[in-house]
């Protein structure tokens, strides 16, 4: 990240070089000399500790801050409380911004904005892209409000347009004849096997594609049956037990055996980005005769869980999705036990 120009009295970021563990150092006036009042592994982080230290980014001033200044300042108060992939989704939104980056963040206009969508949709960028584009500058242009850098009334992310959704075709769960195809190639000795041991896998947890990708060995528990999901696009997903259902579990094993950190790893120890996964997950596909996305995985296992009668309050827990109302949401524990029940009623 390119240095932000900090006002004075704010403090300043010093870099002591790559060969320390934390080289970035914020640094105060304090009692008329400069002094440090943090260490940090990188600048955001370190930009980040300045922002809450002062609690007053209105010190900057507000007829030359840019764009791209704001969502700096913006970014290293948020990040630290969200996802990292949600994190990641605002950072590829904010590069669909570059034609902002240098403006004057006052003197944008509607027009301004509404040009950034207008390129996503001449390049074909679809409407939930342009969505978090949008979320994005709604963002940028509150926090400019709560630390006075612009007034109220000059929030004009308001009157942003972007595509209709448009639906290519509908989500469909796999059907059972599908499903068996995918295991039989699972089984078999074809290169393709090990990602039709994934494609089961996520069929029968549950679990969002990024948050698979994302499973470190370390929370993966085979004697005890059940996973822990980290990162999270949603609060009520974080953290959560996952059980490992019996039908699955022998795929699980065999991915553990495997070297590197995370579950799901390539030939070189490394964890496996989506663009990647979904390569290999193509292929699967074709060689099955399937037609369908990642994400449909996380369908089918809700739709199977629905048909076999499961829980609605496990089922909930399983997907990662926040409960209704203050008696399934505060006083409803369903154990680890019957989460494991209901996975293994699919």
């Amino acid at each position: 990240m390119k240095k932000l120009k900090l006002p004075n009295g704010f403090g300043s970021i010093s870099y002591y070089g790559e060969h320390r563990r934390r080289p970035y150092v914020a640094k105060k006036y304090i009692d008329g000399r400069q002094k440090p009042i943090g260490y940090y592994a990188t600048y955001e982080d370190a930009l980040a500790y300045l922002i809450a230290y002062n609690k007053n980014p209105s010190l900057f001033n507000p007829s030359e801050i840019t764009f791209s200044e704001i969502f700096k300042l913006w970014s290293a108060e948020h990040f630290p409380k969200i996802a990292k992939t949600t994190s990641a989704n605002y950072t590829a939104a904010y590069k669909h911004c570059e034609p902002l980056y240098g403006k004057k963040f006052i003197t944008l206009k509607i027009s301004d904005l509404q040009d950034v969508i207008r390129a996503m949709s001449r390049a074909k960028i679809g409407c939930a892209s342009q969505k978090k584009c949008r979320q994005l500058l709604h963002n940028l242009y509150n926090y400019a409000v709560k630390y006075e850098i612009i007034s109220a009334s000059a929030d004009i992310s308001k009157y942003i347009d972007i595509d209709k959704k448009r639906i290519v075709y509908p989500k469909s769960p796999f059907n059972t004849r599908q499903l068996n195809r995918v295991k039989r190639l699972a089984e078999s000795d074809e290169p393709l096997s090990c990602w039709a041991k994934v494609v089961v896998m996520m069929v029968y947890s549950g679990v969002r594609p990024g948050e698979f990708l994302a499973i470190q060995k370390s929370d993966v528990k085979l004697k005890q049956r059940y996973l822990i999901v980290r990162d999270s696009k949603t609060e009520a997903g974080r953290n959560r037990a996952v059980p490992i259902s019996r039908k699955a579990l022998p795929y699980f094993r065999a991915w553990m055996d495997k070297p590197g950190k995370t579950l799901i790893t390539v030939d070189d120890r490394a964890a496996l980005s989506y663009h990647r996964f979904r390569t290999r997950f193509d292929n699967v596909m074709d060689a099955t005769n399937c037609h369908h996305t990642p994400h449909e995985c996380r369908h089918t296992c809700a739709t199977m869980l629905d048909n076999a009668g499961a829980n609605e309050t496990a089922v909930k827990r399983i997907l990662g999705h926040a409960s209704q109302g203050v008696t399934k949401g505060v006083y409803t524990h369903k154990s680890l036990h019957e989460l494991k029940k209901a996975i293994d009623l699919i």
